[in-house]
C-alpha cells in the first residue's frame, strides 16, 4: 500500500501507479480549493462580452486593449 503525502494515510498502489500521491480525500480537498480559487478568476475581455477564465496577472493587464 502507498502512504498518502499529506495524511500519511494508506492508498491503493494502482492509485500511485497512475502518478498520484495523495489519498482520495486530500485529492478531492486540494481539488476543492482549486476550483473556487480558479471561479474567481473569471472577468468579461470586452463590453458586452463573454467571461473568460484568467490565468494570471500579465494576462489580466491586458484586458479590454
Amino acid at each position: 500500500m502507498a502512504v498518502c503525502t499529506r495524511c500519511y494515510d494508506e492508498f491503493s498502489d494502482a492509485r500511485r501507479e497512475i502518478g498520484y500521491e495523495v489519498c482520495l480525500e486530500c485529492g478531492d480537498r486540494q481539488a476543492k480549493k482549486e476550483a473556487i480559487r480558479k471561479s474567481k478568476c473569471v472577468a468579461p475581455l470586452f463590453n458586452k462580452g463573454s467571461y473568460q477564465y484568467i490565468g494570471n496577472i500579465n494576462n489580466a493587464k491586458y484586458i479590454g486593449r
